[in-house]
């Protein structure tokens, strides 16, 4: 056959290769979609991943971070250095608007002269968020794209999304925008800009009445929470913690915030079923580890948790906080700040992957690489499993041209998703890539001020290696 031919038939299979690809990777078709099917009936009734002891450390630990916002007399995070050069970045890349056009200096120049950082911080107040809402980049809900089309530079991947913030989670004040529309603000994972209608003010009375010592947490995704007298509250996320007042055999009684005419917080009663919310932390047992990872199956990613979704790393977190075991936002953080790390990165993938199964332990151990975190959940027919919210698995065409076949949910997989691809970027295959493995326990106790900043960890100038496999 002659080159030339031979040549154009080969374009032809990965043409059609890399454009007929099914709806769903392999992984996804022939792994059941169900976190029960990988845990045998013994060990989930019977197994804690963590004795009560370690566990009631780890939950102590995460009580101190998360209310630690209310304790500190100015941001442990936001210097006006780091502020400033929010916009010095963006004034090098202006990038693309949500009408697909690109911004124009005059832009940046509105929302920096809104910003008045020359009299930064120009005040100093705690709050609670009185919504679900989300930090920004800066104090617009405006996006920033790097290019007008979808997909890794474009849609869904707004730079100006730091993370979403659910609602009665406590944070402190320290800057408005001059039209008082915006503030900066800093929770127990991340600071960044904030609408001021999202939040109210807490005095003494109220935070001390809110950290009571006796909490409940959200095990049941978006599902809506009442006051008292039946009426909407807010919508739930796992992770969330209230105040609980009495836990009864058909209903849990917990404290909710809500904001009144002058923006000031609030303390209501609710009512909650025992389906949605449990006394924290919640038995880290094999069985509620199933529980909780099968409320997070399926659901959409979303960069930054936009849409009211999770990306990678806040899947992880959001998972281990019904148990009490605080994790900080960014993904890397996530692997080596808690917990005991085992570094892969030198190893082949035959040999990464007869570690973690030597050695991770199903529902307590986080698997790495460059911008994306996963979930060990076991094994099955000699391969190892992972629980993960994935954007998609890097592909490339036979001219070299960069793609993605998306998956852009949260999946149970193998370590090497995608790989049945003909267009499959080698180099993108995740095992290849996997650098880590942590198993998390009791640490040496965070102090207040020390957690993870997620606005430096989100630079714009990044690679786009959170975005896919």
């Amino acid at each position: 056959m002659k080159p030339r031919l031979l040549y154009c038939i080969l374009t032809i299979i990965i043409l059609l290769g890399c454009q007929t690809l099914p709806e769903a990777i392999q992984d996804e078709r022939d792994l059941t979609q169900d976190h029960t099917a990988y845990v045998e009936e013994a060990t989930a009734e019977a197994m804690f991943l963590l004795s009560p002891d370690a566990q009631a450390k780890m939950d102590a630990d995460y009580n101190t971070i998360y209310f630690s916002v209310w304790h500190n007399s100015e941001p442990a995070h936001a210097s006006l250095e780091r502020v400033s050069s929010i916009f010095k970045r963006f004034s090098f890349n202006l990038g693309y608007g949500e009408n697909k056009r690109k911004h124009s200096p005059v832009w940046l120049k509105k929302l920096q002269k809104n910003a008045s950082l020359e009299n930064y911080p120009n005040t100093m107040q705690f709050a609670i968020t009185a919504r679900h809402t989300n930090l920004r980049m800066m104090p617009t809900n405006g996006p920033h794209f790097y290019k007008p089309r979808g997909d890794i530079s474009g849609w869904p991947f707004d730079n100006m999304q730091i993370s979403s913030v659910p609602a009665n989670i406590p944070l402190m004040v320290f800057h408005l925008s001059e039209d008082k529309s915006w503030a900066l603000v800093e929770t127990s994972f991340a600071f960044g800009w904030m609408p001021v209608e999202d939040f109210a003010r807490v005095d003494e009375n109220f935070m001390k009445a809110w950290e009571s010592g006796r909490y409940a947490v959200v095990i049941k995704d978006k599902t809506s929470i009442y006051d008292a007298e039946g009426n909407f509250s807010l919508r739930t996320s796992i992770g969330q913690v209230f105040p609980l007042v009495n836990a009864l055999p058909d209903k849990m009684e917990i404290l909710i915030a809500a904001a009144d005419e002058n923006s000031n917080a609030i303390i209501k009663r609710g009512f909650v079923s025992p389906d949605v919310v449990a006394p924290k932390p919640l038995p880290f047992t094999y069985e509620n580890a199933v529980i909780i990872a099968n409320e997070m199956i399926d659901e959409p990613y979303g960069w930054g948790g936009l849409y009211g979704n999770r990306d990678c790393s806040a899947m992880t977190r959001d998972f281990f906080a019904p148990f009490g075991i605080w994790l900080p936002r960014h993904s890397e953080d996530q692997v080596k700040k808690v917990g005991s790390y085992i570094d892969l990165k030198d190893l082949k993938p035959d040999e990464k992957e007869k570690v973690i199964r030597e050695k991770g332990v199903p529902y307590l151990s986080l698997l790495w690489r460059k911008g994306h975190v996963m979930l060990y959940i076991g094994e099955q027919n000699d391969r190892a499993l992972i629980f993960h919210n994935a954007w998609g698995i890097r592909t490339k065409d036979f001219r070299g041209r960069e793609g993605r076949k998306i998956i852009g949910k949260a999946v149970i997989t193998t370590l090497c998703p995608g790989a049945e691809l003909l267009c499959l970027d080698p180099e993108g295959l995740l095992i290849k890539n996997i650098a880590a493995l942590t198993i998390l326990a009791p640490q040496e106790k965070t102090q207040p001020g020390q957690e993870e900043d997620v606005l430096s960890s989100k630079n714009i100038e990044a690679s786009d290696n959170s975005k896919s496999l």
